[in-house]
């Protein structure tokens, strides 16, 4: 039986996914007043952030360039890009493949502990477990995020 933390991976990539696809393409390089982002920039973020954390704590490889990941990590913003990023359509595509990559890589692995734990706040991430666990969260949190401007953009 799959563990439940991939159980809840998949439900929140659904849900994800469904949310980035209803969204029109005239609207998601708008970085509307007020936000520093765009609904690009957010889809680049969620897929780049489970690389980001897991990839880089475990040892393991993963698909994204670094040029990827700077593109889309914390603190970066669309009017900071050199070059045109992933097409959103790309990103889409790559959001659709990681959760089976994320299985297949860590199933099994769950409870291994990571080489340097990760305190974020008062949360301490020790573990692979923990690791999806908290960029379950991340997307979530990005997800409404996502919704957000869809409104504001009158999506």
């Amino acid at each position: 039986m799959a563990d439940s933390i991939f159980e809840q991976l998949k439900f929140t990539r659904f849900y994800t996914l469904k949310i980035l696809k209803s969204v029109s393409n005239e609207v998601v390089g708008v970085v509307p007043t007020g936000f520093n982002n765009n609904i690009h920039w957010n889809a680049g973020h969620i897929l780049g952030a489970y690389e980001q954390l897991l990839y880089a704590n475990t040892g393991d490889t993963g698909k994204l360039s670094k040029e990827f990941i700077d593109s889309f990590k914390g603190g970066s913003k669309p009017s900071d890009w050199q070059e045109a990023p992933p097409s959103y359509e790309e990103i889409i595509r790559l959001l659709e493949e990681q959760t089976d990559q994320l299985i297949s890589t860590y199933e099994g692995r769950l409870d291994e502990v990571i080489e340097k734990e990760i305190k974020l706040g008062n949360f301490e991430i020790k573990t692979i477990r923990d690791m999806i666990s908290f960029n379950i969260f991340h997307e979530g949190l990005h997800a409404g995020l996502v919704n957000g401007l869809k409104r504001t953009l009158g999506q």
